[in-house]
């Protein structure tokens, strides 16, 4: 039972630090591991979040802005809004999966982003 238990805080300790984001705590939802993808090169594309599995998420936002200023506080606080799009940067992400929007890329399924949080992990592929 105490071999069990020591296993058990060992395990726990090494998924503690798998995702460690430096010394920022994790925003509560951001649990969904993916790779900043660049699809520029396709048609009506940009950059998208590849899940481990393969699965490409392209980003919407569910309101309208000019880009002008004065921004909606809707805009300033959405979790993309200063967000660093690098190809091959790993995040972890929250998303929403919003089949009431379409876009002309065809290279996923359309989700409002809730979170994100760069991180330290290793794709499984």
């Amino acid at each position: 039972m105490k071999r069990l238990s020591l296993a058990i805080i060992l395990l726990s300790t090494l998924m503690g630090t798998a995702f460690q984001c430096g010394t920022d705590p994790m925003p509560e939802g951001c649990t969904v591991p993916a790779v900043v993808r660049d699809l520029t090169g396709l048609d009506g594309c940009g950059f998208v979040f590849e899940l481990n599995d393969g699965t490409r998420l392209i980003p919407v936002w569910d309101i309208g802005w000019c880009g002008t200023p004065p921004l909606p506080k809707e805009v300033t606080e959405d979790p993309l809004y200063n967000f660093d799009y690098v190809d091959g940067k790993m995040v972890m992400i929250g998303y929403e999966e919003r089949n009431d929007f379409a876009t002309v890329c065809m290279a996923g399924k359309t989700v409002k982003i809730t979170c994100v949080k760069e991180a330290v992990f290793t794709p499984t592929n």
